[in-house]
């Protein structure tokens, strides 16, 4: 696992995916809600995504490594903020078609 975890860590592109990972589970977000079972829901998602952040710090070198995967998170948030944003295309759904 460790080895499996070092090389992804290595990846720019496992960085990027993880980001949108653990932003889709929302752990940046506060975790409140009306009824007991949309927050039992909301709370297994954040707790996923701090596993998945745990699971990926164990590719980081043993003296970055922490009980809350700091150091992983940090590198995960760098790589999405500086990593070059695609252009999207001005056109319409048609663009294609026009030659």
């Amino acid at each position: 696992m460790k080895d499996d975890a070092t090389f992804l860590m290595s990846r720019g592109e496992f960085r990027r995916f993880l980001f949108t990972a653990i932003q889709t589970a929302g752990i940046f977000d506060a975790a409140n809600g009306h009824d007991g079972r949309d927050l039992n829901w909301i709370e297994g998602r954040r707790s996923l995504g701090f596993e998945l952040l745990r699971m990926a710090d164990e590719g980081q070198p043993e003296q970055l490594r922490t009980p809350n995967a700091l150091a992983t998170l940090n590198a995960v948030i760098l790589e999405n903020i500086n990593s070059p944003k695609k252009e999207k295309s001005n056109g319409g759904r048609y663009t294609e078609l026009n030659d």
